[in-house]
C-alpha cells in the first residue's frame, strides 16, 4: 500500500512467514506491509493529517479471508464504518480517502463480515483437529488475511496459514446493525 510522504512502503510488523505470495489490489503482493488486527486498533484514522477517529473493531470476511473494513469511533462519538477499499494502511495511521468514506450505514459489510473482537476465543481447527482458539489475524495492506494467530491449550501463540485453518464461527461473531 501507499506510504504517506515518501511513496514507499512501510512495515507495521515484520513477519516473513505471513506473506501468501498471492496478488492483491494496488500492488500489495509486493508490499512488505503486514499487520496484526490488534495493531490496526491502535492507529488513528486520518484524512490529510486531521484525525477523524479511532478504530474499535475489524470486520473480516471469513469466506474470502479478507478484512472488509473497520468500525471507527469518530470525534463526535458516533460509530461509523470505513470500508478498507476506501483506506490506505501505513505503519502510523489509516488514511481515509475522503471523510465521505466513513459510512453511517454498513448493511452490506455487516452481512459479509464478522467482528474480529467477537471471533477472538473461537475454536480453530486444521483438517478437523482442534488446534486452539483464535487470538488475532495477520493481514496484508490490501486486506488479505494471510495468517491466523492461534492460542494453544498451554497459552502459546502460533501462526497458521489462513487458507489451512477453519474457524468455528459463533453466531454472535456476525455483526448486527
Amino acid at each position: 500500500m501507499r506510504s504517506r510522504s515518501n511513496g514507499g512502503n512501510r512495515q507495521v510488523s515484520r513477519d516473513s512467514r505471513s506473506g501468501n505470495g498471492k496478488g492483491g489490489r494496488r500492488g500489495a503482493a509486493d508490499s512488505p506491509l503486514r499487520s496484526l488486527g490488534e495493531e490496526l486498533l491502535k492507529l488513528p484514522v486520518r484524512l490529510r493529517g486531521a484525525e477523524l477517529g479511532r478504530p474499535t473493531d475489524v470486520l473480516v470476511d471469513l469466506e474470502r479471508l479478507r478484512v472488509v473494513g473497520l468500525q471507527v469511533r469518530c470525534g463526535d462519538r458516533s460509530q461509523r464504518f470505513l470500508p478498507l477499499a476506501a483506506a490506505a494502511l501505513t505503519s502510523d495511521e489509516i488514511t481515509a480517502s475522503s471523510s465521505l468514506a466513513l459510512l453511517d450505514e454498513s448493511a452490506y459489510y455487516d452481512e459479509h463480515g464478522s467482528s474480529l473482537r467477537a471471533l477472538r476465543g473461537t475454536t480453530v481447527d486444521v483438517a478437523g483437529c482442534r488446534i486452539g482458539t483464535l487470538d488475532d489475524i495477520v493481514l496484508r495492506a490490501n486486506g488479505d488475511v494471510t495468517r491466523i494467530v492461534v492460542r494453544g491449550k498451554g497459552g502459546e501463540l502460533r501462526r497458521f496459514p489462513a487458507s489451512k485453518v477453519r474457524i468455528q464461527q459463533r453466531k454472535t461473531a456476525r455483526r448486527r446493525s
